[in-house]
């Protein structure tokens, strides 16, 4: 056991959020299904009436000239609910069957992938990400990321020498690569048995037997690729992780925020329909805590960046009194550059 008080080495966490994404021009929670099915409209106008039936269905004051769409977490947790309701021990639906429901999910959840996408071509609105990087980062950090997106990506691979990332976590990693994790998985992650016969194995790299990523953040030489629906995981209340390792990417996070030194939250909400997340985070931070005061004496730091005053008590509620909370309300845009320097 260290002494109290004596220094042990800085493990920094950043928790990147939807205002980071925000930042890029792709749309936050209460935007992104308009934003997406709008696109879908413009491409697959069969498809987007699916979507637009069951809006109309659920949201009785929801009207397509309007635009008036629901924010995704909403309609994505009523969509799951609605599954669990129809069935033999509650009510069947003839109107809205469970493959109806399955098809709309699935929808919905690739017409945001290719919405995002068309955002993710767009290279010199990601630069307040590749800022943020280059200014306040440094080797051996680790990166959580709830978004679907690749900004982080690229702005690690655009850092000079390219140090690399891994989308593992170990705390006792002797190289310093960056580690990266997407609990919520990503646009460019696919089930492997989806990409058998179509001569794409050399082109994507394994996380696992189950899954498999594109690292060159571009579909454009791989065409099949875009009709191939990625593994990401909705924001939805009752998570189901059928993927070995999206369970392990979620046992990093534990242990990354259990044993950081220093925790920066930024743009992000742990919005209130995703209480699997809150758990996690709740049990990371208040392990941390104990042990560190334990270990050292010193509890982590915890910084919180975010436009929505709110959110301050979000946190302020996890962490509790022991420890003080520094929150900065600011748009990540705002602070990309210079915060090294504002939490000073």
């Amino acid at each position: 056991m260290k002494a109290k008080g004596s220094r042990i080495p800085n493990r920094r966490v950043f928790v990147f959020g939807a205002g980071v994404s925000a930042s890029c021009g792709i749309a936050i929670a209460r935007d992104i299904l308009r934003q997406s099915i709008l696109l879908l409209q413009t491409k697959e106008a069969s498809k987007a009436k699916i979507v637009h039936d069951i809006l109309r269905y659920l949201y009785p004051g929801f009207d397509e000239s309007l635009r008036n769409y629901p924010n995704i977490e909403d309609f994505l947790n009523l969509v799951e609910m609605a599954k669990k309701f129809n069935s033999e021990e509650f009510i069947k639906s003839r109107v809205w069957s469970t493959s109806k429901l399955e098809s709309v999910s699935e929808i919905t959840l690739k017409a945001v992938t290719d919405y995002i996408w068309s955002q993710m071509n767009k290279k010199k609105e990601q630069e307040f990400v590749r800022a943020f990087v280059r200014e306040n980062l440094k080797r051996g950090d680790t990166l959580i990321t709830f978004n679907w997106d690749l900004t982080l990506e690229r702005a690690l691979e655009d850092l000079p020498g390219d140090p690399g990332f891994l989308y593992t976590y170990s705390r006792h990693r002797k190289n310093k690569e960056f580690s990266l994790l997407k609990p919520h998985g990503s646009v460019d992650w696919f089930e492997t048995k989806r990409l058998r016969g179509l001569g794409y194995e050399k082109e994507v790299d394994k996380h696992d037997k189950q899954l498999c990523y594109y690292p060159e953040f571009n579909l454009g030489r791989t065409p099949k690729l875009k009709e191939i629906a990625p593994v990401i995981v909705p924001p939805v209340s009752a998570k189901e992780f059928k993927y070995d390792f999206l369970k392990r990417t979620w046992r990093w996070v534990y242990k990354a925020i259990s044993s950081a030194t220093e925790i920066h939250i930024i743009g992000y909400s742990l919005p209130k329909e995703d209480q699997f997340a809150r758990l996690v985070f709740r049990r990371a931070i208040r392990n941390n805590i104990l042990t560190g005061v334990r270990r050292t004496g010193d509890p982590p730091r915890i910084f919180v960046a975010n436009p929505d005053g709110t959110v301050e008590q979000t946190f302020s509620s996890i962490v509790g009194r022991q420890i003080p909370l520094r929150f900065l309300q600011a748009y990540f845009e705002d602070i990309a550059e210079d915060y090294k320097t504002l939490i000073r």
